[in-house]
């Protein structure tokens, strides 16, 4: 899946709407891939990252009829980031938890590179680019220190 190939989302439309279907589309094109952990995380701090994660969660929740955890992995600090990354390992060949997702939303790794621990528990990631603010060598280096292999896309917010 590419950047071009997922929706723009845009971030400030309240309730139903543009956004929520477009939140909606991007969760039916991340189940493409075999993932139960998903890390949303953008080259830059924003609030943006958690709304997304959330929105994620929600649409997850309410179309599987089983909980897709939430993990609000922002402002990591070393003992957080090894207690989640230690939640999403699996044990083997052995599944996490029964039919269990996360999404989880992550500072950027270089602005906080506590939250690589967590990238690299992640089956799966998704980038958060914001219009305007997202700047491409940062954009860059979060895809390097990802690795190509586990980005599943990128997103666009217009707003």
């Amino acid at each position: 899946m590419t950047a071009a190939s997922m929706p723009a989302l845009r971030t400030t439309e309240p309730g139903p709407g543009p956004a929520a279907y477009a939140v909606e589309e991007l969760w039916y094109m991340l189940l493409s891939r075999r993932w139960s952990s998903l890390a949303v995380v953008s080259p830059e701090r924003t609030p943006n990252t958690l709304r997304l994660a959330r929105s994620l969660a929600e649409v997850g929740t309410r179309n599987r009829r089983h909980t897709v955890e939430l993990v609000d992995a922002l402002q990591l600090d070393i003992e957080r980031a090894a207690a989640i990354a230690q939640m999403m390992e699996s044990d083997g060949d052995l599944p996490r938890i029964a039919d269990s997702r996360f999404v989880i939303a992550l500072d950027s790794p270089i602005v906080n590179p506590i939250a690589i621990e967590v990238l690299t528990a992640c089956d799966t990631v998704v980038l958060l680019l914001e219009k305007g603010v997202s700047k491409i060598p940062q954009a860059r280096k979060v895809i390097e220190i990802v690795g190509r292999q586990r980005l599943i896309g990128a997103v666009l917010a217009l707003e």
